[in-house]
């Protein structure tokens, strides 16, 4: 088993986030899907949730989204969506505050 699979986040206006993980939690319809690598090819609708991606170190980084697709294949996972945000980004500005 890899330890690591390539992930692309990108939304309708831009490309939101890119790096490696160790696993990634998308909002399925049928309710959340885990993704780890060497997972078998998938292509799903997403809905409006929260993807977490856990980094190969361990961190987590989440980020809010809209309705969308995921495709994963030989280990790349790619995640397009109309309007994404980081929710690492939030926790910064309520910790400011």
């Amino acid at each position: 088993m890899s330890a690591a699979m390539e992930v692309n986040i990108v939304s309708a206006t831009r490309p939101v986030w890119k790096g490696e993980a160790k696993s990634v939690t998308v909002p399925a319809y049928a309710g959340g899907m885990g993704i780890l690598p060497d997972h078998e090819p998938v292509l799903t609708v997403i809905k409006e949730g929260t993807v977490i991606v856990t980094k190969p170190e361990g961190g987590k980084l989440s980020f809010e989204v809209t309705d969308g697709f995921i495709s994963f294949d030989s280990n790349k996972l790619t995640v397009v969506v109309e309007q994404a945000r980081s929710l690492e980004n939030v926790q910064r500005d309520v910790d400011i505050i």
